[in-house]
């Protein structure tokens, strides 16, 4: 009798958490609805000087930035598009973000976007490192809020900002599959001198090997990311660049929620006010 009660709680408990997921999928899609149409509503030049406040007022609070936002997509997420994306840049752009990097886990059948058909190449046959927007953007007359400078982009002046984003593409093959490639090519060479010097040197010797190899191979030279905003239920780096993302701070927007300007100001807010530690 009380194993069936057990099986009968189970059961009840199991059917509570799943009603509650879905009412809250629904809440999110219901609200992501609500404000899209109210956008549509309002128009788009009120919608962009309604960001435009909404970005210069986060300038104004914020004591950093950061240099490089890398974006994780999960494989199951529906929501993000090339529309989306768009606008994320535009905003990162507009906040003093140098370099964004972009890792889609979908499939091109399942909603992968492809920047090199948002933006054109850096490099002459580069197909990973891209500029957000294909002409650079024109400077601004006036001054932004002024504001603390904090060694990256926030300044008083709208001349400190760039005019360009620099993107990056990140696939599959970039993450663990690039370290064991390395590792193999270096355990194939360890009897050569090179090699045979690195190990007999301090550990950061080999590192820094290591390190140059890594991005060797990826194909591009990008400062490590501050901040990373995972699309995804759950908060998971999907495997994305393991020695680039030591000291990222991440931030989870669940998969289905709407995105907006502010979102996205409220995600700067909260990594300009956490504390980072360095060292012991």
């Amino acid at each position: 009798m009380i194993t069936v009660l057990c099986l009968l709680l189970g059961k009840l408990l199991f059917l509570l958490v799943v009603g509650y997921e879905l009412l809250q999928r629904l809440r999110d899609r219901l609200n992501a609805l609500a404000r899209r149409s109210y956008d549509l509503w309002r128009g788009d030049a009120a919608r962009e000087l309604h960001e435009r406040r909404v970005l210069a007022d986060c300038r104004s609070q914020l004591t950093k930035t950061p240099q490089h936002l890398v974006l994780v997509i999960s494989p199951n997420d529906g929501y993000v598009d090339a529309l989306l994306l768009k606008r994320i840049f535009a905003f990162a752009l507009d906040v003093g973000v140098k370099h964004v990097s972009v890792y889609d886990k979908r499939t091109k059948g399942s909603g992968f976007v492809e920047l090199a058909e948002l933006c054109r190449s850096a490099n002459e046959g580069s197909s990973r490192c891209h500029k957000w927007p294909p002409s650079p953007k024109k400077p601004e007359s006036d001054s932004r809020n002024g504001q603390n400078t904090n060694g990256y982009a926030n300044g008083a002046s709208s001349s400190l900002f760039p005019q360009q984003l620099q993107l990056y593409q990140i696939g599959d093959s970039d993450g663990h599959a690039l370290i064991a490639d390395v590792c193999r090519e270096l355990y194939e060479e360890r009897k050569t001198p090179l090699v045979e010097n690195l190990l007999r040197q301090k550990r950061e010797a080999l590192t820094e090997q290591i390190s140059g190899m890594l991005t060797k191979r990826l194909g591009f030279v990008a400062p490590e990311p501050e901040l990373g905003i995972v699309f995804a239920r759950q908060t998971c780096t999907f495997g994305l660049l393991p020695w680039h993302v030591r000291f990222t701070e991440f931030h989870t927007h669940p998969s289905g929620r709407y995105f907006d300007v502010e979102t996205f100001a409220s995600i700067l807010c909260k990594y300009s006010r956490c504390e980072q530690r360095w060292g012991k």
